[in-house]
């Protein structure tokens, strides 16, 4: 499959030091979009910039941080003058038993998976509201529809985009 020419498009990509964030900004860096690679790991991230090649732009963010959602769009704007694509993708995970998992680490896999993605999406499409277009695409895990004693890794995320999509 060929790619299109995505020349002239901006693209946040969240959670894009590894994994499906990753590939995803090589992939949109390939095809001739400016790529905008927000994560907590800031040298992963000037890494992957250098590595996508053309115009990438890394932005160190927590999501988990309204303020620094915010701040991502801005830098975004400031270094591309648009975004075109916003893409939630960050999450993090709490490994164990689900009993044994301190509620901290709970609450910091809610306010990442969760309210990143919800934070995430209210920026970005207040903008494009007012840009007029744009595409908002949250990533979401399908453990939802399994559960596992021994791992409270992806349920909040994937449990909210479940129950959305039921509806």
């Amino acid at each position: 499959m060929q790619n299109p020419d995505l020349t002239g498009k901006v693209v946040v990509i969240t959670g894009a030091s590894s994994g499906f964030g990753r590939g995803a900004a090589l992939r949109f860096a390939e095809a001739g979009a400016a790529v905008v690679l927000a994560a907590r790991r800031g040298e992963v991230l000037r890494d992957l910039a250098r590595e996508c090649a053309g115009q990438a732009f890394a932005v160190p963010t927590d999501v988990s941080k309204r303020a620094d959602v915010e701040r991502l769009m801005q830098a975004a704007l400031l270094r591309f003058g648009r975004v075109d694509v916003w893409i939630n993708n960050a999450g993090v995970g709490a490994l164990g038993h689900f009993e044994r998992i301190p509620l901290d680490d709970h609450m910091q896999v809610i306010c990442t998976d969760l309210m990143g993605t919800v934070c995430g999406s209210h920026v970005a499409y207040c903008y494009f509201l007012e840009q007029g277009s744009g595409i908002v695409i949250n990533i979401a895990s399908g453990s939802a529809r399994t559960a596992f004693r021994t791992t409270a890794r992806t349920w909040p995320r994937s449990m909210a985009s479940w129950v959305s999509a039921r509806r």
